[in-house]
């Protein structure tokens, strides 16, 4: 795992075929067709830092870390088409809350998924995720979903070696 670059941010703008994907992985803030210096400038929000998965040059995995409702807040998940159900989800997650508890050690994890995406709900709760109630304004097409600080802990220990490069 390590710190995410521009070209990998960038890399990521060509997964996506329409604004209903995008809208899915990175939320409402995120108008289609997708222009390269506004689609870098969500992604670079106050208080959230990005990282990658990567096997050699490959870019496997992506998600970032945010200083969201007192929690360790993940956002923007997403393991590449080509490298799904090889347990990536859970190396990432693992990889972000190891980077998260360095930050904020006492904290429980969230993060966001909607609703309509069975597979993520399914892979977040066999982590130990669980549902709860919202923190903002209520959404009924999101589910609002939180680790406990010790099973934040218990899986972050089965993060991957991190390294911290990467170019800006």
């Amino acid at each position: 795992m390590q710190l995410a670059n521009a070209k990998q941010l960038w890399h990521l703008q060509s997964l996506f075929r329409s604004a209903a994907e995008v809208r899915q992985w990175g939320g409402e803030g995120f108008s289609y067709p997708l222009q390269r210096q506004q689609f870098l400038q969500q992604l670079q929000l106050p208080d959230t830092e990005a990282f990658v998965l990567m096997n050699a040059d490959s870019l496997l995995a992506f998600g970032q870390i945010c200083d969201r409702f007192d929690k360790i807040h993940l956002a923007r998940l997403l393991v590449l088409p080509a490298f799904r159900r090889k347990g990536l989800a859970r190396s990432l997650v693992a990889g972000l809350l190891q980077q998260g508890l360095k930050q904020w050690p006492t904290r429980t994890a969230s993060l966001y998924v909607y609703k309509n995406n069975s597979v993520a709900i399914n892979s977040y709760q066999r982590m130990g995720f669980e549902p709860g109630p919202q923190p903002a304004a209520h959404r009924t097409d999101l589910h609002f979903m939180t680790l406990p600080n010790q099973a934040c802990f218990a899986l972050a220990a089965d993060a991957p070696v991190f390294i911290n490069h990467g170019e800006a």
